[in-house]
């Protein structure tokens, strides 16, 4: 390991759990050469396959362009078509697609390689392809990134240290820092990672054509959350309560919020989060889809009936959990657990959390590793209503 003045570390592998919690997270960016084998790409998106996710309606997709002797900005929104890639040219343009891994199903086996994160805290995996000299300028993100290089090279400048008080140029459809950045450099290429914690300015450049995943958190803000919990509340009567003045004195009469009334509130809504039920919140909130298209709590259009699922593991299908799938889990009062897919929340008995972890690891489940399966009991049952809402798969 060598420590670099830019604060970016050189690691000759992933750091352990503890390292990264320790050193890393939220803390100093790193980089990692050759950290994904290259026979991980061949089952990736493509950039051909990624321009033609781009001509689709469904993806959020964006072209940023230099243009003119001046290099002005110009950024585009998809979808696109053919005579758009015509007319980008051959140099100075990166193109951008949100989610690739809900629209390209393989791209989603790279999170397999971030166990070792908060997978319940990822977004997605945005792909970008870029021409020799593209960029997207120099910016920050208020989220944690992991970037990882395809095809190609790309050279990144990354800040000495977070940047606060930003300001961007005016008049963009996109944010670019108007003013430089303190940073040193580094080139990425086949299989490389780069780590990049919240708010360190970064700005890659493309050196020869290029694919970058960029396998990105989230980062609501506060008010999201606080926005969120009170939707929730407001479509379950029983937990949402009134305020109704209980307590109030003579100090509080006519147009006067005393101390007391002020506290009594504040009171009120501290003890709604201490409520059992933000914790189911919670799981629904973070695996809820960033994406207009997805985050929809839906029936399998064929749903199987318990007894068709069960001749199904009998005939030695294994069922398998999605990559792109996200799981959240947290414990529930008396023995329970929370589980959270796709904005909804199960719950569920603890003894079902070794059948439910080999899910969480993308493993193939079947009858010979998950015997608790084979018998018509609460396991049967709770991974038949797992299927039964698309967050299982039978493997092919």
């Amino acid at each position: 390991m060598e420590a670099h003045e830019s604060q970016i570390t050189r690691l000759e592998a992933m750091p352990s759990v503890a390292e990264f919690y320790g050193t890393y997270w939220n803390k100093r960016p790193f980089v990692v050469r050759g950290a994904i084998s290259p026979d991980v790409f061949a089952g990736l998106i493509t950039g051909d396959e990624l321009a033609g996710l781009a001509m689709e309606d469904a993806p959020q997709s964006r072209m940023v362009l230099t243009v003119g002797a001046h290099h002005e900005w110009r950024c585009r929104f998809g979808p696109f078509n053919e005579q758009d890639f015509h007319d980008a040219g051959d140099v100075d343009w990166t193109l951008l697609v949100q989610n690739v891994e809900q629209f390209h199903p393989q791209t989603g086996a790279l999170l397999r390689h971030f166990d070792f994160t908060p997978r319940w805290l990822m977004d997605d995996i945005m792909v970008s392809y870029s021409a020799p000299g593209g960029s997207v300028g120099p910016h920050i993100d208020n989220y944690h990134v992991f970037l990882v290089q395809g095809e190609g090279r790309r050279r990144w400048k990354v800040g000495h240290e977070p940047i606060q008080n930003e300001r961007y140029i005016a008049g963009l459809d996109f944010k670019i820092l108007e003013n430089t950045f303190a940073g040193d450099e580094v080139e990425l290429g086949l299989g490389d990672i780069l780590y990049l914690p919240p708010r360190f300015g970064h700005e890659g450049t493309t050196l020869e054509r290029a694919l970058t995943f960029s396998v990105g958190f989230l980062g609501p803000k506060q008010s999201a959350l606080f926005s969120s919990y009170g939707q929730y509340l407001s479509e379950c009567e029983d937990l949402d309560r009134r305020y109704v003045g209980g307590g109030l004195m003579a100090a509080s009469a006519g147009f006067v919020i005393d101390t007391a009334a002020v506290n009594d509130v504040r009171n009120q809504l501290a003890s709604q989060l201490k409520a059992k039920d933000f914790a189911q919140w919670l799981v629904e909130f973070f695996t809820e889809s960033s994406h207009e298209d997805f985050g929809t709590y839906a029936t399998r259009e064929d749903p199987l009936d318990l007894a068709e699922f069960q001749r199904a593991l009998q005939d030695g299908l294994h069922l398998i959990k999605p990559e792109y799938v996200k799981f959240a889990i947290t414990a529930a009062a008396g023995g329970q657990l929370y589980l959270g897919f796709d904005a909804h929340s199960f719950t569920f008995d603890e003894s079902l959390f070794p059948v439910i972890s080999k899910f969480m690891k993308e493993d193939a489940v079947g009858l010979q590793n998950a015997p608790q399966l084979a018998d018509d009991g609460p396991a049967l049952s709770f991974v038949h209503e797992l299927y039964n809402q698309q967050a299982l798969e039978f493997e092919p």
